[in-house]
């Protein structure tokens, strides 16, 4: 079986889908990863044959400020712009060239790229989407699905009621707790943990082996991947706040934030501009982040409570199923001062019910199947989609 892999070029959104794409590889099958420019080294890294396939996301986020319309859009929608209305229409051609030339038999895709399901409809082949959270809402937590209607039109297609981030078969990485009654509107919902691929040749700095979280609390702090949420004014409050309480800080900036520019940290705040999180998790009692589902999940996989700072896109949905569950405690935008982020993070520490229901839901992913339980399923539709995938 051939398959047809594609994110966009964002760390958040190629990572997720690296496992389930090498997992099919592992299994006998001919895999290909189309991405950006900037993360053809990062699949080729992980044992697959990456494609050149639209912008990188620089790019792509400089063409958004050149357009007056998209530019004049709140800094957390014009993520979602640039997804639908940037990246699509320039990745569809490469997409669509692939499509004829290589002929995969089947295309997985994470939910916000939006040009796959449409290569894939004008080619015939099924669909199938990876979720990165609680199941999206479309033109809400995704963009509209008026974004990219003229995309199908122009192929002599109707258009997908839901911009085709569900697809055949969408799996769904988020414990049934933390959304109880998860379904989608068309096709398939199939759990699927997400898993956190080692990058190799990857380790922490040597401070890390100094933290002892079981001596003295250790808390990260991150903001994502993403440039929309990550600014240095957000992460200046957090890290003042942070100062005033009995921890060990370790925040990591992301690529499009420069350390430096956040000033000198203080005396409990190891500052780096990227660290494996895997490891890192493991050396943590609590996160501090602004509620991405990436981060989320990593963080419930590794048993750890969260304080959530939600800015947009499904950041806020994820804070409210958080706290729900009584795994999060939450600071909203207009609240978000360096004293509510000092208090909210010693309740974290001082309560345990937050550990223990972190721990609950760790053993609710433990439990979910993994990328390789997955592979038959994908299978079965790739060979006979209309009768396995009503």
């Amino acid at each position: 079986m051939r398959v047809l892999c594609s994110a966009v070029p964002l760390e958040g959104h190629v990572r997720p889908l690296l496992p389930l794409s090498t997992a099919l590889a592992s299994t006998g099958h001919e895999v290909r990863f189309a991405t950006g420019p900037d993360f053809q080294a990062r699949v080729r890294d992980a044992g697959l044959t990456p494609l050149l396939a639209g912008p990188s996301f620089a790019e792509a986020n400089a063409a958004t400020a050149r357009q007056p319309r998209l530019a004049a859009l709140p800094l957390t929608q014009r993520g979602g712009a640039t997804f639908s209305q940037v990246i699509a229409p320039a990745k569809l051609p490469a997409l669509e060239r692939i499509m004829a030339e290589w002929k995969p038999d089947l295309v997985v895709h994470e939910c916000t790229d939006l040009a796959p399901p449409i290569a894939a409809a004008a080619a015939g082949v099924p669909a199938v989407t990876q979720g990165w959270g609680l199941v999206p809402l479309p033109g809400q937590t995704t963009p509209p699905a008026s974004d990219v209607t003229r995309l199908w039109h122009a192929r002599g297609l109707e258009p997908d009621l839901f911009t085709g981030i569900f697809g055949r078969l969408h799996l769904h990485p988020a414990p049934r707790s933390l959304q109880p009654e998860a379904t989608v509107p068309v096709g398939r919902l199939q759990p699927m943990r997400l898993e956190m691929p080692a990058l190799p040749d990857t380790v922490l700095p040597k401070w890390a082996a100094r933290l002892r979280p079981e001596i003295r609390p250790v808390v990260y702090v991150t903001l994502g991947t993403h440039p929309f949420f990550n600014h240095p004014g957000f992460f200046r409050t957090i890290l003042d706040g942070l100062a005033t309480v009995d921890c060990e800080v370790v925040a990591t900036t992301g690529e499009h934030t420069d350390p430096t520019s956040l000033g000198p940290p203080p005396p409990n705040v190891h500052l780096e501009r990227w660290l494996p999180l895997g490891p890192l998790l493991a050396r943590c009692n609590l996160v501090v982040c602004h509620g991405g589902s990436g981060t989320l999940l990593a963080s419930l996989a590794a048993g750890l409570p969260l304080l959530m700072l939600p800015r947009g896109a499904d950041q806020f949905d994820n804070a409210a199923a958080c706290e729900r569950v009584g795994v999060a405690r939450v600071v909203m935008p207009g609240a978000l001062a360096a004293d509510a982020i000092a208090d909210n993070v010693e309740l974290l520490l001082t309560i345990e019910s937050y550990r223990q229901n972190a721990a609950r839901l760790r053993v609710e992913l433990d439990a979910m199947p993994d990328p390789r339980a997955v592979v038959p399923l994908l299978e079965e539709l790739a060979l006979d989609g209309s009768r396995a995938f009503p």
